[in-house]
């Protein structure tokens, strides 16, 4: 079994693929039930930032954050709809790592493509600071 990465261990350069997913009609209603958008809003396509948030929630999961980790900024480039049903795959890279004054700045940017023909459908940035320190062994 392949260790998972420690946010600390986190380079410039790194990239990793993530579980693909895809969105049903329940988890579609779910997160527009969470937000209070409006359900006709979006008829036969995904919310985007709904994609987005799953994205980054599916990176915490596989790079938890360390205590006293602050998201610091957030950016989507949405390039196309999403239907109900597509199956996603999810590219990270660390674009940035520097440390100053104890804390640590990484942006990681996010692709989301389509599996089926690996068209690039979400691109993100975030930013996140955290304490610096060791990584766990």
């Amino acid at each position: 079994m392949t260790a998972e990465p420690d946010f600390h261990d986190l380079a410039r350069g790194d990239e990793f693929l993530l579980p693909s997913f895809s969105f049903d009609a329940s988890s579609i209603r779910a997160y527009l039930d969470a937000t209070g958008e409006p359900v006709e809003r979006w008829d036969g396509v995904v919310p985007p930032i709904a994609a987005g948030a799953l994205a980054l929630g599916a990176l915490m999961e596989r790079v938890p954050l360390p205590g006293g980790a602050l998201h610091a900024g957030q950016e989507f480039e949405f390039l196309r709809a999403i239907a109900p049903g597509e199956s996603l795959e999810t590219l990270v890279r660390v674009a940035q790592r520097s440390e100053r004054r104890g804390t640590l700045l990484l942006a990681l940017e996010v692709e989301l493509r389509s599996s089926s023909d690996g068209e690039t459908v979400l691109r993100g940035r975030s930013t996140v600071a955290a304490p610096a320190g060791e990584a766990a062994s």
